[in-house]
This record gives C-alpha cells, sequence and structure tokens, in this order.
C-alpha cells in the first residue's frame, strides 16, 4: 500500500534565497501524516545550507536564523496529535537576526 502524501508551497524571503539555490517558491511532497519536524528535517535535507541558518548557541550574534511561520489551520494540523500535513499548505521560510550573547534584545523583564 503506497504512503499518501502532499504538496505543499514553501515561499522563501530574500535573505535565504541563497540557502534555497535561489529559489524564492518551492513544492515540497510529504507524507500526510507528517509534522512541522518532518517538514523541516526535509528542507535541511534537500537545501543543506540551511544548516547554517539554526538557531543554537553556535551562532554568530547579529547573523541570520532560519524561521518557519504558516497560517494558523495548518499549524494545528502539524502539531503533535493533529491530523498532519493538510493538502495546499504554504509555508514561509524567513530569517532573523541573532540577538547579541547574554540572549536580550532591550526591554526590562
Amino acid at each position: 500500500m503506497a504512503t499518501r502524501t502532499h504538496d505543499i508551497s514553501v515561499s522563501v524571503a530574500p535573505a535565504l534565497r541563497g540557502a534555497f539555490d535561489g529559489r524564492r517558491e518551492l513544492s515540497l511532497g510529504v507524507p500526510a501524516a507528517a509534522g512541522i519536524g518532518d517538514v523541516v528535517e526535509a528542507l535541511l535535507r534537500l537545501y543543506p545550507r540551511t544548516r547554517q541558518l539554526l538557531a543554537g548557541d553556535g551562532g554568530e550574534p547579529g547573523g541570520l536564523y532560519l524561521h518557519v511561520a504558516l497560517d494558523e489551520a495548518s499549524a494545528r494540523e502539524l502539531s503533535p496529535g493533529g491530523g498532519g500535513m493538510p493538502g495546499g499548505c504554504r509555508l514561509y521560510v524567513f530569517a532573523l537576526s541573532r540577538p547579541p550573547k547574554g540572549g536580550r534584545t532591550g526591554g526590562e523583564g
């Protein structure tokens, strides 16, 4: 029995296009039961230059790091216990600057 897959669209922000081979849009086929972690893993596998954009302790302060956003309905489906990847889902991949060492960017907390 074949595993059902869905095609999802990924919109790539201009600052990240170099890591995605210059593409502004891509289509990604994932299993229907995939979660957001599966989607991110697929992006990292297909576009290995994106690994340097993962948030973590080793990044350069002020450097860019990867963010993934999607609409609320898709986020519910992709969350643990959700139904999996909805067909026709659109993800948005963009970058923010890393905060300075020490973590806070300003303001009192």
